[in-house]
Parts: C-alpha cells; sequence; structure tokens
C-alpha cells in the first residue's frame, strides 16, 4: 500500500471509534446518483453516521441539492476517473490531492466568492488552499499510562519522552513506512529543534535522534488503534497516538491521559473533481460545510477539530476541551506541512517516498 492511500485509510480508522463498516457502491450505481444528486466521498463508519446527521440533511433541507454520500474513497481512485475521462464523484474530501504538485490535473480550484465573509474571515489560514478547503482535524499526540510504571513522572514534551532515565518505561511510536511524518517532527523536537523551526526537514538530524530511542520502543505502529490498546495494555508506558482513540478510552476510564504540547495537527481537505458536471452545486456544498454551525455540529460529534474559528461559539465548552483546534489547545501545536512532503525533490521522488525508503532501511540495520 503506497503512502497517499494510508491517508484514507487512516481517516477511516480515525473516525471509527467503535466497530464500522463502509459503504461501498458499484461504478453504475454511482452513475445513476450522479445524474440527480451530488456525489461527496469521504470515510465511512461513525464519521459518516455523524456527517450525515450534521451536513447532508440540513444541506439537502436548506439548499434543496440531493446528496449522495459514497465511501471509502482515495487517490487512486480520484486520479483513476480523471485520467479515464469518467468523473462519477463530484467532491471527495481526502488529506492529500489538493496539496500535490499535479492538484490542478485532478482538481478545480475551490471557488471562495461563494463562501460568506465571515466563513473566510473565521476559516484557519492553513484551511484555505487554492485546490481545497480544510475539513477537520486530528492530532497525533503524547500519550501516557497514567498507573504504568507506578510513582513515576509523565512526560511534558518530546525531549523528556526522549529521556529513559528520568522517565523509564517502554515506548511506542508510529512508523513512517506509509508515510506518517511524526515520527520524524517528534525526533527533531527531542533534539532541540522549535516548533515553528521543523521545516525544511533535516533527515539526518531526526534519524540520528531516532537512533536514541530505538532501543527503548517496543513497537512502531501502523495502524491507529495499536498505541491506545499497548497503553491500555500497559504493554508500554508512553506513546505517540491520535488524539481521537486515546480520548475514547480515557473516556472509558481505562487509565490513559494525553498532552496536546508538542502534537502534530493533521488536517483533511474537501476537494471538487475536475471535469465534474455539477461543479456550482459542489461549490455550494463546500461553502456550507465550511461554515461555522455546520463545522459546530460536526465536530460536536466526534474528536476531531473544525478548521472555522467560529465553531466554538456554537460547541458546549466540555466537548471543545477534547478538540484539537480549541483555544487553549492550537497553540500548543504545529501542522504537518503536507505541500513539503508530497514536493519533489531532484531525484523526482517525493519526500515522502525519500523518507519512506530510509525508513525501510533503518529499521531494519
Amino acid at each position: 500500500m503506497t503512502n497517499r492511500a494510508n491517508h484514507i485509510n487512516r481517516r477511516q480508522a480515525l473516525f471509527t471509534i467503535g466497530s464500522a463498516t463502509a459503504m461501498t457502491f458499484s461504478a453504475p450505481a454511482i452513475v445513476r446518483a450522479q445524474s440527480s444528486s451530488l456525489v461527496v466521498v469521504s470515510g465511512g463508519g461513525a464519521y459518516e453516521d455523524a456527517f450525515r446527521k450534521a451536513v447532508i440533511d440540513p444541506f439537502q433541507k436548506e439548499k434543496g441539492i440531493r446528496v449522495t454520500y459514497v465511501s471509502p474513497g482515495s487517490d487512486a481512485k480520484l486520479k483513476a476517473q480523471v485520467d479515464s475521462n469518467d468523473v462519477q464523484w463530484d467532491m471527495c474530501e481526502l488529506a492529500n490531492p489538493a496539496l500535490r504538485p499535479d492538484a490542478p490535473k485532478y482538481l478545480e480550484e475551490i471557488d471562495y466568492q461563494a463562501f460568506d465573509k465571515d466563513t473566510l474571515d473565521n476559516l484557519l489560514p492553513e484551511a484555505k488552499k487554492k485546490y481545497g478547503v480544510g475539513s477537520v482535524i486530528y492530532s497525533t499526540v503524547m500519550s501516557f499510562s497514567v498507573e504504568y510504571p507506578a510513582n513515576k513522572p509523565r512526560p511534558a514534551n518530546w525531549a523528556e519522552f526522549w529521556d529513559t532515565n528520568k522517565f523509564p518505561g517502554p515506548r511506542s511510536l508510529q512508523a513512517a513506512v506509509l508515510g506518517g511524518a511524526s515520527s520524524i517532527e517528534f525526533a527533531l523536537l527531542a533534539a532541540g529543534v522549535p516548533k515553528d523551526k521543523l521545516y525544511p526537514i533535516d533527515l539526518d538530524k531526526a534519524f540520528a535522534s531516532l537512533d536514541r530511542i530505538k532501543p527503548h520502543v517496543t513497537k512502531f505502529w501502523s495502524v491507529g488503534a495499536e498505541p491506545a490498546q499497548l497503553l491500555s495494555d500497559r504493554q508500554v508506558s508512553m506513546a505517540a497516538a491520535w488524539n481521537g482513540r486515546v480520548e475514547a478510552l480515557k473516556s472509558q476510564s481505562a487509565g490513559v491521559d494525553y498532552t496536546w504540547n508538542e502534537a502534530e495537527l493533521v488536517p483533511t481537505y474537501w476537494s471538487v473533481v475536475k471535469g465534474t458536471k455539477k461543479r456550482a452545486e459542489a461549490m455550494r456544498f463546500a461553502a456550507y460545510v465550511s461554515q461555522a454551525e455546520t463545522q459546530a455540529r460536526l465536530n460536536s460529534m466526534i474528536h476531531y477539530g473544525p478548521m472555522n474559528r467560529g465553531a466554538f461559539k456554537y460547541i458546549d465548552p466540555k466537548v471543545a476541551s477534547v478538540l484539537p483546534t480549541a483555544p487553549g489547545n492550537v497553540e500548543k501545536q504545529f501542522f504537518r506541512e503536507t505541500e513539503y512532503w508530497e514536493a519533489l525533490t531532484p531525484s523526482g521522488k517525493t519526500n515522502t517516498e525519500v523518507l519512506i525508503e530510509r525508513w525501510v532501511k533503518w529499521v531494519a540495520a
């Protein structure tokens, strides 16, 4: 599986807090639906349930535009439809396509004139991209067991996470084999690089830092459920993990906690597919899903952050406290620079591809 395909799998896993079944559609069914409705594509399970209630149902009622929801989506499916001139989707919610160098080939420019002034004023700067508008944000946070090891302090930053003498116990970090960059960024923070100076990435420095922690890492995980389960089972004392997974366990009194300090923020984006026959309707949907009240409804149901800052006027403060982009949380974190990872190097490979090759060799060494 490529690193790009991993992003949609990760999104589905993130939003599936309980057990979930993704809805699939055959190509003929999508074509029939597209002839009479706007086809939007995103993750399934718990996210789909929330999205239907918070976004699709009120949008259809208020705007009179029928919507067909399809899941799962992927970068590969998007490219195949456009390349074959057989566009079946109108919009898709993915992490990477809007930020890749080939975005103009596969996506329409977002028409921000369709957005009201209040929305434009309140969208985070990272939300307003040429070929995508920010949807939701998840965080990779530092998490830890509150019980294991007993009577020991817990780290508050990645330099302390790397300090195995002061903060003993087995660790878990995300593998980069599928393109996840969090361990590289955290390694640089542990080496003393300020969070606003992480990019461009110094891979030599990052891997030198990782060499120090490697003997203490029980598991480099690639599936989102793993680190939270490792913590809950007391197989590790601390781990990098997705905030939604850890918060779900914390709310069940599973003996885990986490900090927003130096966490990695990763947005997803709504994009309009190149060649859609419903461009105008798609832009209206993009504007609607970006509004403060729409995002407030959605993010009150899931543990991920809205990209419209105005949404917090409508979100219960108790709920807001566990969302990555809430005031008081977002300032402690940093954004992954996806454009950097998708950029081509002189070798013709993306920075992500260079990272994966080096990671595979490093793990095997």
